[in-house]
């Protein structure tokens, strides 16, 4: 190739080398620009933003979305303002909707409390119960009650289980079953020095606050407890027998007992207490029962009768109607109950009747005798047509009650739970039935069954 040829060449090369780093510079010069510029107007995520940098950030956004608002035609406009109508149309429709829900919850809950605080709350619940599986019962046993479990409670929140037994202990489950506590039973003879019972526990309650628990023994001895921990609070013996029945009246402190020495005593924990004794009964008293009014009932055994403590108006309301000894009685709301006995009949009363409205009789059939099966153990879900009964017959039976005449009982179905039934307990919300099972009845050994398992079931109750 000539000289002058190849010399042009280079030269041309070189020019365009010089172009090319001249470029690179350049472009390197504006990037370098611009992330100065971009790392200028990004802030830092943890760096904090002063009020004023804030007005700004809001005031270039409102200029941003006025720029994009001028850009938009007309028909955009009509149309974003139809949306945005439609749209606060819709919530206020919402909103409206929600007050209104509000408004007839709470009219629906002031309506409930005035009819339960006159006695006239009456909740259908009972047809709309499943009948349990006989898989889905759930023992709960512990190795420090060795004898029939003869009374059982349940608090308020359906965390806990109580149970007393005939070898004088207390025994907490939780309510999936597990043990919580034990407050074991002393020797006959120690009661100055052991805390707890020295006798067969015979009744049981808990403050509907779950702040007291207080049991009942053979011996005339009550004892009150922090059931929480089982912390022994205090003990009261003004009773000369044994303590056959134990009920807090709701939403107080005010405890009643009843014993077979005849008597009704009240008593205040608050202050922990005597208040005063309440007589009428001629035989021992065999069951009690309260509730919202400051009054509370009781049946009398073998005088067959129901007593009616008014306490305000310082009066007795008398029943009577069975045909043999009065076991137990439960309310069903403030004007009505159940009574059931020694005849195997299940009674249904209201308040402004002196006779039973209505009786089943031989409601868990017949002995081989053909003597019906002692009403051993009862339990409403209160205020609403559900009721719950247990015998020695191998079943618990649920029923639905009329709660409008009170004039019929009808079964909705039999659980098979082996052994004597000494006690029954719904929890609040009607989820669960507990019951209290024992190989013998917790007053005496008229009947005995030595394959049954001392010890709490718990019967999930399913709805439709």
């Amino acid at each position: 190739m000539p000289f002058f040829i190849r010399g042009k060449k280079a030269a041309s090369k070189g020019k365009k080398a010089v172009k090319r780093k001249t470029q690179g510079k350049r472009k390197a010069e504006t990037n370098n620009h611009q992330s100065e510029k971009k790392r200028k107007f990004i802030p830092d995520l943890d760096e904090e933003i002063t009020s004023e940098e804030e007005d700004d950030y809001k005031n270039k956004k409102l200029i941003d979305e006025e720029e994009e608002l001028e850009d938009e035609t007309a028909q955009e406009k009509k149309v974003r303002l139809a949306r945005q109508y439609l749209k606060e149309l819709q919530e206020q429709k919402d909103q409206d909707e929600e007050d209104k829900l509000d408004d007839e919850s709470i009219s629906a809950r002031l309506r409930e409390d005035v009819l339960e605080a006159s006695g006239r709350l009456r909740k259908k619940v009972a047809d709309s119960y499943l009948e349990p599986e006989a898989t889905d019962l759930q023992v709960m046993r512990s190795k420090k009650q060795r004898l029939s479990v003869t009374c059982i409670a349940v608090s308020s929140d359906e965390k806990y289980v109580f149970a007393g037994s005939k070898d004088s202990s207390l025994v907490k489950y939780g309510i999936n079953g597990e043990k919580l506590g034990v407050v074991p039973g002393g020797k006959k003879g120690t009661e100055g020095s052991h805390t707890g019972h020295t006798a067969h526990i015979y009744s049981i309650a808990i403050s509907s606050d779950g702040k007291f628990l207080a049991s009942g023994d053979a011996k005339g001895y009550i004892h009150i407890w922090n059931p929480e921990n089982l912390e022994h609070l205090k003990t009261f013996k003004k009773h000369r027998r044994a303590i056959s029945g134990l009920a807090f009246r709701w939403g107080t402190h005010t405890l009643f007992s009843s014993s077979h020495d005849r008597m009704v005593m009240v008593w205040n924990l608050d202050a922990m207490s005597f208040v005063e004794n309440l007589g009428g009964h001629q035989d021992a008293i065999t069951g009690l029962d309260a509730f919202l009014r400051e009054s509370c009932i009781t049946c009398g055994g073998r005088d067959r009768s129901v007593i009616v403590y008014v306490l305000v108006e310082d009066k007795q309301l008398r029943f009577s109607g069975h045909q043999d000894s009065i076991d137990g009685v439960k309310l069903i709301n403030e004007k009505a109950f159940v009574t059931f006995g020694q005849d195997g009949c299940l009674a249904l009363w209201a308040t402004h009747k002196k006779r039973p409205q209505f009786v089943l009789k031989a409601a868990h059939g017949h002995q081989p005798n053909g003597l019906p099966n002692w009403i051993t153990a009862v339990a409403s879900l209160i205020n609403t047509d559900l009721i719950a009964s247990g015998s020695m017959d191998g079943y618990v039976r649920l029923w639905k009650v009329d709660t409008d005449q009170h004039r019929s009982l009808k079964k909705l179905f039999a659980v098979p739970v082996h052994g004597v039934i000494n006690s029954l307990a719904f929890t609040a919300s009607g989820s669960h039935l507990l019951v209290g099972v024992g190989q013998e009845h917790k007053m005496g050994r008229w009947y005995t069954e030595k394959s049954a398992r001392n010890s709490v079931v718990k019967i999930p109750l399913r709805k439709k």
